[in-house]
């Protein structure tokens, strides 16, 4: 399973006042995350990705994923299957005149058993519920 956040950061958004968007995802194990900057971002636009109050990516929590024109890609082997199931994207933007937008898919393996696709589908709208 694959899910796609578009996450828009307006202009002058501090790091003390980040946007915090919330990527629900299924039980499972995070196999591969893809973070893409556009073109014209000049590496004004950051963004760091938690599980819980905990910072997954980059693994050292003084540091966050800026670029432009840059797609950073990796395999992974995390295992989530506990609630909340989503991660939290922080983002922040230090252009004084243009938002910008970062994409972040991650790549999933839903958890082994005896799950249907619709069992699936009926976790991922209850995630995006909250529930």
């Amino acid at each position: 399973m694959i899910f796609v956040a578009a996450i828009l950061t307006p202009k002058l958004t501090p790091a003390s006042a980040p946007v915090l968007t919330q990527i629900p995802i299924v039980a499972g194990t995070i196999t591969r995350l893809l973070v893409w900057f556009p073109p014209g971002q000049n590496g004004l636009a950051h963004i760091k990705l938690l599980y819980g109050l905990q910072q997954l990516f980059p693994s050292n929590e003084q540091a966050d994923f800026a670029g432009g024109d840059v797609l950073i890609e990796w395999d992974e082997d995390i295992v989530i299957d506990t609630p909340p199931l989503l991660l939290t994207a922080v983002t922040y933007n230090q252009d004084d005149t243009y938002d910008h937008t970062i994409t972040v898919h991650v790549v999933m393996q839903p958890a082994t058993g005896q799950q249907t696709a619709n069992q699936v589908i009926q976790q991922v709208f209850a995630s995006q519920a909250g529930g």
